[in-house]
């Protein structure tokens, strides 16, 4: 059972903190136009850090090596499809790609732990 601390609400509203400070570090430093590099890859490695304590402080154990585990099959899976599609895989589209699925799939996996987090809470 969730024990709802400030340290618990801090890592809620962490995403909206990391996204936000991403945005304005990318328009700021202009690493969009210069690089390719956008808000999302800056973000990935701050959710992975969020996601071990919120999935810690919800549940009491962390869901970081299950994330890990799953953005690697889906790696592969990416891998086959563009040497499927392409015939070649080219290995800056490859990491690009797959860092953009890592975003996706942080962010999907920590709003379902926050939302699951709160019923539990509420639950009690």
């Amino acid at each position: 059972m969730p024990n709802f601390t400030v340290a618990l609400f801090f890592w809620y509203l962490f995403p909206v903190i990391v996204i936000i400070a991403s945005n304005l570090l990318v328009k700021k430093t202009n690493i969009d136009k210069k690089y390719g590099i956008k808000t999302p890859d800056i973000a990935t490695p701050f959710f992975f850090i969020g996601l071990h304590f919120v999935s810690v402080g919800t549940l009491g154990k962390s869901f970081l090596a299950y994330v890990f585990l799953m953005i690697f099959f889906i790696g592969m899976i990416v891998a086959i499809m563009l040497a499927y599609y392409f015939h070649d895989i080219n290995y800056r589209r490859y990491f690009k790609i797959l860092w953009r699925i890592a975003f996706l799939v942080t962010l999907m996996i920590y709003v379902v732990l926050i939302i699951g987090s709160i019923i539990l809470f509420l639950k009690r």
